[in-house]
């Protein structure tokens, strides 16, 4: 799944790069980069999987496109080890143009994210949620929105990144390595792990189309799985569906497609136009101006003076959501807590080796995703773990994958 993804995304950074070379040359570079690619991550620790990544940027340093596909990338890499500052560092250095200020915005009102969603998606069928594949914390959005969802009788979860049919194979209490890429990423087993517990059922739907196929060609496979899964043998179902970028959009994305076959109109909500940086330079100024001009500390959203949510781009989407800036205590990301309790991990438990890897399991299965996960880099490092009621172990490994200590939480 994780080679899939970098070749798409490799062809995608294609209709940018590939105007200085040949069709040839570039397909070429491609299968290069693939190759290395595969043979520098298959098999490895996020530890050396970044050690890697750095190497293979250098080695790519006459290719753009590779070296914009490797730093996508190595900002994965960086969420799955919870380095969340490092996976904003890694892709804010892509060097996308922020957006500038919509006046607009100066003269609206801040509102609770979550009551500003559940006050609407009660006259919808579909909530769509968007994320940034390297910003865990837009998973958190979705995870906080189950309940009152579920009461409002939504019943199905659907997830870009659940691998096919993966549902089938997931039991209750973990959450396997084999259910998808970015579901091995300690916040998204969290929000799964969530979801089993209220009664969602999990659909995945992101299948059924070439890798080097059209846009359209994807989005049409989606909804239609989306349709033959949920609403054909129930059409009055409610589902939420969280995708990654620009699926959320209604011109011409995932959202358009659903609209068009099932003759609904989702919510769609977008965390990705808006949103913090790894340095104020790389911010929207629109962010930049709702930081400084409104205090709030949870996901808001902003309304007009008729109440009417906004939207940076209305045509593509229904509302922005907007997070503050991220809060760390004991090095962690206060938005990661999930209700769970910080613990300061012991510098003793790497036994002095560097970098090492600190890892909180519940069912303590082989093929487990943890609940939690933090790479410290040097012994200058300090950082908490996140413990819940159902964690049963901690395990600290080195860069290699060996064990160096096991505790188990009473």
């Amino acid at each position: 799944m994780k080679t899939l993804l970098f070749i798409a995304a490799l062809l995608t950074s294609a209709t940018s790069f590939a105007d200085t070379q040949s069709t040839e040359e570039y397909l070429e570079e491609v299968n290069k980069a693939f190759s290395r690619f595969f043979e520098a991550t298959n098999g490895k620790t996020y530890s050396q999987q970044i050690i890697a990544i750095e190497e293979l940027y250098v080695e790519f340093e006459d290719n753009d496109a590779v070296q914009d596909v490797l730093l996508q990338s190595l900002g994965d890499v960086y969420s799955f080890s919870g380095l969340y500052h490092q996976a904003l560092m890694t892709v804010d250095s892509r060097g996308i143009e922020p957006g500038k200020l919509d006046d607009e915005i100066k003269g609206f009102r801040v509102h609770d994210a979550i009551d500003a969603i559940l006050e609407r998606s009660s006259k919808h069928q579909i909530v769509m949620i968007n994320e940034a594949h390297h910003v865990p914390q837009h998973r958190v959005l979705t995870y906080q929105l189950l309940e009152g969802l579920w009461e409002q009788g939504y019943r199905y979860l659907a997830l870009e990144a659940l691998a096919e049919n993966a549902e089938h194979n997931l039991a209750i209490g973990h959450i396997p390595q084999n259910a998808g890429h970015y579901t091995k990423e300690p916040i998204f087993a969290n929000l799964l792990l969530y979801a089993q517990e209220l009664g969602f059922q999990l659909v995945s739907y992101d299948y059924g189309f070439e890798i080097e196929g059209t846009t359209a060609e994807r989005e049409e496979s989606g909804a239609r799985n989306l349709r033959e899964k949920i609403f054909t043998q129930n059409p009055d179902a409610k589902a939420i569906i969280h995708v990654g970028y620009n699926h959320i959009n209604e011109e011409g994305w995932l959202a358009h497609h659903l609209k068009k076959s099932l003759g609904l109109d989702p919510l769609t909500i977008n965390q990705t136009e808006i949103r913090e940086k790894s340095e104020q330079q790389y911010e929207s100024e629109s962010y930049a101006w709702i930081i400084a001009n409104h205090a709030f500390d949870t996901p808001i959203t902003l309304l007009n003076e008729a109440g009417e949510l906004w939207s940076a781009s209305p045509n593509e989407y229904d509302v922005n959501v907007i997070w503050p800036r991220t809060e760390y205590i004991q090095n962690r990301p206060e938005w990661a807590r999930l209700g769970r309790k910080l613990k300061l991990a012991d510098s003793t438990w790497c036994q002095e080796t560097f970098p090492c890897t600190i890892e909180v399991y519940a069912a303590s299965v082989d093929d487990e995703v943890p609940t939690d996960r933090i790479v410290l880099l040097t012994a200058q490092d300090a950082a908490g773990v996140f413990i819940s009621p159902s964690s049963s172990k901690i395990e600290v490994t080195n860069a290699e994958g060996k064990i160096l200590h096991t505790e188990v939480i009473d």
